[in-house]
């Protein structure tokens, strides 16, 4: 064994280029180069990916090469994903080790992607997770030398590297190999020398020397088996000599990845002379971050080059800008607009960077649509925390063409009357530069000549259309256009020529707008009143009268500049908190002025408003500036006034906005001001809401608001007030969370009055009741907090004052809150604690907004209450008779001991549990966990319960059915016990449907507001009845297949028909109970309607334990006649028993009997003679454990039928007979 030398270890430090994760970067890869791409950068060391991460890597490698991988190191979280792919769409196989989350550990082998172009990508979500990557890549020759000689292959060293590879690299390399290649220099000035340098060594070694190894002349030899050094690059390693030889052996033993050595020529270095911090190691400079150069002289960031699309640009069109910049160390690139940073958030700017075939990294600028405030001073700035590089550059944003029509919007005229058109350039500056061209008119799409029936006057900038007198032919769509203008710019206008007696509205003032006359059956658009901006609109009927106008789109001019100031603020992303505080604060004083003055907001001023506080809100969230919230406050206030209340309704009707855009607003500027950890007590009270923003500690003391004393009167007026309660919770921690409390006194005048509950939209009480509307009789309580409390315990209290006495006996109040995902009152998570006809206390389990709704009471059915009375009595019954048919079974167990009843007892056991579950605990609704647990329970234990019929069931169809047809099965299927997989599935199947349901319904509706089951509403109780539905019809089929064998024996076929008659309502009376059809009564009675259902399922699974007690015990021969051996005095039970044996053509219950031969189908004599002979093998050896016999001696009708056609198999009636 050769000794390993240590001359390794001397040289060999080993180094590799580190890509980090950005959005998206293009790496090219060197060839033999190894190339790094990790996260965190300095895993192992660091880990734990970041959140919202989104990086993609596309590597390349040049001509004749392609691309392998080795992934050191991976570790994946649950929510990360991280995946390889060839070319740009074919994922790597698993095998690959590179699928996360797939796959934990590392990889012993090179990855070969046989591809030059791969695409790494990585993404997480927004919760964090532990662990990181390090792959390693390299470029390797895609035609490669397999073979080597041990002659000396001569090789001439170059100031360029070249590279020696084990054969087939990075394949294994062979066994019992001996290579040698002599490298010499092609430079032989005496300074200069040879260099070799490992890019990936990866050979067999062992404890005490070399196996396989790489000797390098003056160097000594090499033999790295750790996976530290594959695909990684090496130190420098200089010979003085001018020819080195270079030999690779290996042994018989295990072969891995091997070698890839590089050689090249070096001239001397001279002594360091390092600037800038930049440290000597080796006769080299190690330059410190920011610098380069062989003494670390020059800056290492640099602008390369700049370039753009354009520097003049029309409004509206795209223009992108383009750095070229390079740096040995990370930088970091920014984009700056008149001295304001542009961020990733602006929704017209997008920044991208990627790396060039030379190194340099590429960083643009596009914007998408440039505007007249682009124009100015741009800068680009580079910085990688040393130095700092920039270009400066200027815009020019020419503004676009804008046409205005008069008439400006589409009318109508009657035949013979005038058409006057005129078309004017609102701004003569966007024509600026144009030497041609003028405007044109066009009808439907064709230009209108100057000859035709029209007479057009042009002039620079304005031109006109008329006609004296029209005709029908008129009608169609008119357009100006400049003919000169690059871009196409068109103003359009419908004109509808009518015949006279047409009906039309005529000209008409109306809300200071002039209508002009327009067709009936159309809507009319005119500009808005004076000093308000927008569009009104206003629709003529069929009969030609005008309807009243709609002036929800008119608005105040400077709400609609407020709205478009904060509109550029949101589209160019604007990163400078002092700019955007003065714009968000300026924009409430004015609106605070124009939301205060004297008669009341218009509609359009009610829309503007909601628009603009939601746009306040968005840019408070973006940037995290602070707001001036007194004034936000008093804007709502203002907003709320009950001299607002008819606009209010003119929002609602004719838009989607209304008073849940306001909560909405409220409630996110909530969640943003106490979501800082300096929050300090701000109170405010206005005529139409209060706010209180404060900190507590909930676990020490709770939340009360508005202030009141402990009677609930309030401080302020001495009268019963509204207000809410948050006692201390428990389990909620010591620190202390930010909260903001807010009571909206007179809202309720603004929610409309057709504002119905989740409850009635979704059920069809609506039909039901009387002909009233919910409406809100409560000022509405809101509490948020910094910390989400979840479930509350103890509940939310909450009291409302009723706004208007409650004496209407068909209102009744219900405790709701404001769900703005359906936009509609919910009751989920709230319920009445007391009520009266001024006032109604309300717990609830969260937080939100809340309030009374009154909606009109619908009373229950009259027989409702029968209903539960004659469920829950039937519940009982069922319960005493199963529970006397279990214990009679456990005393009698060692006489009738079968695979059956090992099912029927399970049966038993859990319906009863579910049963006692079901009355005890059903309405224990007050605590939601524990109303959750007791849901999953009765669900489980429902489930076991038929899962168990339907193993009685398939029993059943094996021993009767497949018996008669197939005799052969049967006997196979009855050959041992297979009752230990009929439990594991009864038992371990609903497990997983219940425990699917449970997590796939978790806080989303779960079980019933008012009951501890499954909710119809949210979809969990489908969980239920889909695999009841099925067990209760595969069951019914059995059932068939039974009744079917039954009535065609031989037996039977003799037989009158009372006695079939008789004999099938028997056999359904007993298999009925216990393979649950009856259940099938219980989906028809779903709807509420189905009266006659519900008192059929109620009657029929009221009996299912009494049938069952009847069926399985009082009918079953053997049981009794053990219990009479045992107590005399219970003969007097068996006498319907005994004379049920009489009837031939009966169905007994004698599966509980110890032994049952399978019986025999009609078949050849042949086939029953073998069978004959396998059962009388088996009664001898006791291998086989007997079944449950369906049918008894005296009912067996298949095995009569069998009798008259075999002899032989007389003995194995007998036997079975005697048996049973």
């Amino acid at each position: 064994m050769r000794t390993k030398l240590y001359v390794f270890q001397l040289f060999l430090q080993y180094i590799t280029t580190v890509y980090s994760c950005k959005t998206s970067q293009k790496i090219l890869l060197q060839p033999y180069s190894g190339t790094a791409i990790a996260y965190p950068e300095n895993y192992p060391t660091g880990t734990g990916y970041g959140i919202n991460l989104n990086c993609s890597w596309e590597i390349t490698a040049g001509e004749g090469y392609h691309v392998i991988m080795y992934p050191t190191r991976i570790s994946c979280g649950s929510d990360t994903t991280l995946k390889l792919y060839y070319g740009s769409t074919t994922l790597a196989e698993t095998t690959d080790c590179v699928k996360c989350p797939d796959i934990v550990g590392y990889c012993s082998d090179i990855v070969q992607t046989n591809s030059s172009h791969v695409l790494l990508v990585l993404s997480t979500s927004s919760s964090l997770d532990n662990g990181g990557f390090q792959f390693y890549f390299m470029a390797v020759k895609t035609k490669r030398a397999k073979v080597c000689n041990s002659t000396g292959t001569k090789l001439m060293a170059t100031r360029s590297p070249n590279f020696i590879t084990s054969p087939g690299f990075p394949a294994e390399y062979p066994n019992f190999l001996d290579c040698s290649w002599i490298v010499e220099r092609a430079v032989t000035e005496s300074e200069s020398h040879l260099v070799f340098q490992f890019r990936s060594q990866f050979l067999e070694p062992n404890y005490i020397g070399c196996s396989d190894y790489v000797k390098i002349g003056g160097l000594g030899e090499f033999c790295e088996g750790s996976d530290d050094y594959i695909l990684q690059t090496s130190r420098n390693m200089p010979v003085n000599d001018t020819s080195v030889n270079v030999r690779f052996k290996s042994d018989g033993g295990y072969a891995l990845s091997g070698f890839v050595l590089a050689y090249y020529i070096e001239d001397p270095l001279l002594p360091c002379s390092c600037q800038h911090g930049g440290t000597c190691s080796n006769l080299t400079c190690i330059c410190s971050k920011g610098y380069k150069g062989p003494n670390c002289q020059n800056e290492s960031l640099t602008m390369v080059s700049f370039s753009s699309s354009s520097s003049d640009v029309r409004e509206g069109k795209s223009v992108w800008f383009r750095s070229e910049i390079v740096d040995n160390f990370d930088f970091r690139v920014r984009w700056f607009r008149k001295g304001i940073l542009i961020t990733s958030a602006s929704t017209r700017y997008t920044m991208t960077s990627s790396p060039s075939i030379n190194g340099t990294e590429f960083h643009m600028l596009n914007i998408s649509r440039a505007l007249q405030r682009d124009t100015g001073n741009w800068t680009v700035k580079a910085s990688n925390g040393v130095t700092t590089v920039s270009v400066n550059f200027s815009l020019v944003v020419r503004p676009s063409l804008l046409l205005q029509m008069m008439p400006q919007y589409d009318f109508s005229i009657q035949s013979g009357e005038e058409i006057n058109l005129q078309c004017s350039v609102t701004n003569a500056e966007s024509l600026k530069g144009l030497t041609n061209g003028s405007l044109i008119w066009q009808k439907d799409g064709k230009v209108i000549l100057s000859d035709s029936a029209f007479n057009i006057s042009t002039l620079e900038t304005t031109a006109t259309l008329r006609k004296l007198t029209a005709v029908l032919d008129d009608s169609g769509r008119y357009s100006c256009s400049h003919s000169g203008y690059p871009d196409p710019v068109y103003e359009s206008v419908n004109i509808t020529v009518t015949k006279k007696e047409q009906k039309v509205c005529r000209n008409e003032t109306s809300e200071d707008i002039i209508w002009n006359a327009t067709a009936a059956g159309t809507t009319k658009k005119e500009s808005c009143p004076e000093n308000q901006k927008g569009t009104a609109t206003r629709y003529c009927d069929t009969q030609g009268d005008w309807e009243l106008p709609n002036l929800v789109n008119c608005t105040d001019e400077a709400f609609v500049n407020a709205s478009k100031e904060l509109d550029s603020l949101i589209a160019d992303g604007v990163d400078n908190t002092e700019k955007l505080q003065e714009t968000v604060n300026n924009t409430l004083q004015t609106m605070k002025n124009l939301t205060s003055k004297a008669g009341g907001l218009s509609s359009g001023d009610i829309s503007s408003s909601l628009d603009i506080l939601d746009k306040i809100v968005n840019v408070t969230n973006m940037t995290n500036g602070k707001i001036e919230k007194k004034a936000f406050f008093k804007v709502v206030d203002n907003v709320l006034s009950t001299d607002n209340s008819k606009s209010w309704a003119t929002v609602s009707e004719k838009t989607a906005k209304g008073a849940s855009s306001l909560l909405k607003s409220m409630d996110r500027l909530s969640e943003i001001v106490i979501r800082s950890n300096n929050v300090t007590r701000t109170t405010f009270s206005g005529d139409n809401f209060e706010v209180r923003i404060d900190k507590t500690k909930i676990d020490e003391k709770g939340i009360r608001f508005p202030d009141v004393s402990s009677n609930g009167v309030s401080n302020d007026t001495k009268e019963f007030a509204t207000f809410l309660e948050l006692p201390k919770q428990t389990g909620s921690g010591s620190k202390e969370i930010n909260y903001v409390a807010v009571i909206y006194k007179t809202i309720s005048d603004i929610f409309p009055k057709a504002s119905k509950s989740e409850r009635s939209v979704n059920s069809n009480e609506a039909e039901e009741a009387p002909d009233k509307e919910d409406y809100v009789n409560s000022e509405i309580l809101s509490l948020t907090t910094q910390t989400d409390l979840e479930t509350l315990s103890p509940p939310l209290h909450l009291t409302f004052n009723h706004i208007s006495k409650n004496n209407d006996t068909d209102l009744q109040p219900n405790c709701v809150s404001w769900n703005f995902t359906t936009n509609n009152w919910s009751e989920k998570g709230c319920k009445v604690s007391l009520s009266n006809t001024t006032r109604t206390v309300c717990q609830c389990s969260h937080l939100t907004n809340f309030a009374i709704l009154m909606r009109p009471y619908v009373s229950g059915k009259e027989d409702s209450a029968s209903l539960k009375t004659l469920s829950a009595t039937g519940v009982i019954l069922s319960i005493v008779f199963t529970v006397l048919t279990f214990t009679i079974y456990i005393t009698n167990w060692k006489y009738i001991k079968s695979d059956l009843n090992v099912l029927l007892l399970n049966l038993c056991g859990s319906l009863v549990v579910s049963y006692v579950i079901f009355i005890v605990a059903v309405e224990k609704t007050s605590d939601e966990i524990v109303c959750t647990v007791i849901t999953a329970v009765i669900h489980y234990l429902f489930l076991v319960t038929f899962f168990c019929m339907l193993g009685m069931g398939i029993y059943y169809f094996m021993s009767i059915t497949v018996t008669y047809y197939a005799l052969y099965v049967a006997n196979n299927f009855k050959s041992k016990s297979r009752v230990l997989w009929f439990l594991i599935g009864g038992w371990g199947i609903p497990f997983v449907i219940a425990a699917s349901t449970l997590g796939g319904f978790w806080r989303k509706g779960y079980h019933l507001k008012n009951y501890c089951w499954l909710s119809m509403e949210s979809g969990s109780l489908y969980l239920f009845i889909i695999p009841v539905c099925l067990i209760a019809v595969l069951n019914l089929i059995i059932i068939v297949t039974l009744i079917r064998v039954l009535l065609a024996s031989s037996a039977m076929t003799k037989s009158s028909v009372q006695k079939k008659a008789a004999s099938g309502l028997r056999s359904l009376g007993t298999l009925l109970p216990v393979l649950g059809v009856n259940w099938l009564f219980g989906m028809l009675a779903v709807n509420e309607s189905a009266e006659f259902f519900q008192f059929l399922f109620i009657i029929s699974n009221s009996l299912q334990g009494f049938f069952i007690f009847v069926s399985h015990v009082l009918m079953n021969k053997k049981l009794m006649k053990s219990m009479k051996s045992r107590y005399p005095v219970l003969a007097v039970l068996t006498l319907s028993t005994e004379s049920s044996k009489k009837d031939p053509t009966s169905v007994s219950r004698t599966q509980s009997s110890g032994s049952d031969v399978p019986l025999k189908g009609l078949g050849k004599k042949k086939r029953a003679s073998k069978f004959g002979k396998f059962s009388k093998k088996t009664a001898k050896t006791k291998n086989v454990q007997k079944s449950d016999s369906f049918l008894t001696e005296k009912t067996d009708l298949t095995m009569s039928e069998v009798e008259s056609k075999e002899k032989e198999s007389n003995v194995l009636l007998k036997e079975e007979q005697t048996d049973v």
